[in-house]
């Protein structure tokens, strides 16, 4: 449990300062034009984020003593009025972030964003839930407006639910995917800049620059058009052509995994692992995971890791380069994917090449790990799926 007061204060701090960031790397993704810290006169909320003509409005509390915001503490803290208000204007959003859960807000949220009209949220989806009918009523009772209103204003807020330890991660995904230098080095820097921005208006030019004169540079791809193709030929020469002559008559039989894994990547961005004793077909399966994905225009980067040098290969900027691509091939995969307009998929094989039983050092699996990473931190703006195929010893 926190201590109230000053310690409770510095936490709530902190984690509110961690959100900003993570706007931040928004704004240096392109993702948003620009953020402001505390606007003067606006107590609700810590800071705006606009893109175009959209306009976001943040408010961030670290958690709740009770360990949940129901409306009744929304309500009690000034927040549910505020949030109405703050939602009144046709083009505005309104996004709440705390480590504590705020179902009540979030499930009528969700509720009415499922709906099509002001008419179906009221049969389909409050009469038959008489706990949400009654969240709706109270809400009512806060914001004063006609029910459509209500209904127009719950569409364009929304509600996360992030514990500070996942928050970070986040970010410093985020700052890999974006940076060549330690994620945790940025992520200092960026909350320097941040305290020195009260008031002010931050544009992607003033952050990178920011970055820029502490030495810290954004990844580039020299011609991002060519990521696909490149994709694809690394793909070949690195792991296919050499899987292939291994088939029994260069032919792929139908495998029940296989077409669960495929239907898996249909979804949301995931990560798998694919494990089998030796000699059980991991290679096959292999094969004939990239060729479907392939089939459906997906761009795939399939790697093999028992022919990476790790002598000489370190970091993933120095993978991409022995794989002749101009960066780390999970940044890559993103511009491909990017490029495409379809999901990326990064599978990564002979994981057991680095594992323990390997005898390699613990460097090249943290290099392993930061290329995972990397393609997790570019998900905010493109698919990516990461599938690791392992020996069940090693991975156990």
């Amino acid at each position: 449990m926190t201590l109230a007061g000053g310690p409770a204060a510095k936490l709530g701090h902190r984690y509110e300062t961690l959100w900003i960031v993570r706007e931040c790397i928004r704004v240096l993704r392109g993702d948003a034009d620009s953020i402001r810290i505390e606007v003067p006169g606006d107590d609700k909320a810590e800071l705006v984020v606009r893109t175009g003509r959209l306009c976001e409005r943040h408010q961030v509390k670290r958690s709740h003593p009770n360990g949940k915001w129901s409306l009744a503490a929304l309500a009690s803290d000034g927040l549910l009025r505020e949030i109405g208000l703050a939602v009144a204007g046709a083009d505005d959003r309104f996004v709440f972030v705390s480590g504590s859960d705020a179902r009540e807000l979030a499930d009528l949220c969700e509720a009415a964003s499922d709906a099509e009209s002001a008419e179906e949220f009221a049969g389909k989806f409050l009469q038959p839930n008489k706990e949400r009918e009654g969240s709706f009523n109270r809400l009512l009772d806060r914001w004063q407006c006609d029910r459509p209103t209500a209904v127009d204003r719950l569409r364009r807020i929304s509600v996360h639910t992030i514990d500070e330890s996942e928050l970070r991660e986040k970010v410093l995904w985020g700052f890999q995917a974006l940076f060549l230098n330690r994620p945790s080095i940025l992520l200092d820097a960026t909350r320097a800049l941040i305290e020195d921005s009260v008031h002010r208006t931050l544009h992607r030019e003033e952050i990178v620059d920011h970055l820029g004169k502490l030495g810290y540079r954004l990844r580039r791809l020299q011609n991002p058009e060519n990521a696909p193709l490149a994709i694809h030929e690394v793909t070949d020469a690195h792991h296919l052509d050499a899987a292939r002559r291994q088939l029994i008559r260069r032919t792929l039989v139908p495998c029940d995994a296989r077409e669960a894994l495929l239907s898996r990547l249909a979804d949301a961005a995931t990560d798998t692992v694919v494990t089998g004793k030796a000699g059980t077909g991991k290679t096959a399966y292999v094969v004939g995971i990239t060729e479907a994905l392939r089939s459906r225009g997906w761009p795939v980067l399939t790697l093999r890791l028992d022919r990476v040098d790790f002598a000489t290969v370190s970091t993933t900027a120095q993978l991409g380069q022995s794989l002749d691509l101009e960066e780390s091939p999970a940044l890559v995969l993103a511009a491909a994917a990017e490029a495409a307009g379809r999901p990326g998929v990064l599978i990564v094989d002979q994981l057991d090449a680095v594992g323990s039983a390997s005898g390699r050092s613990p460097a090249a699996f943290e290099m392993v790990e930061a290329l995972l990473h990397e393609a997790r931190g570019r998900r905010s703006s493109v698919m990516i799926h990461t599938v690791v195929v392992c020996r069940s010893f090693d991975w156990q």
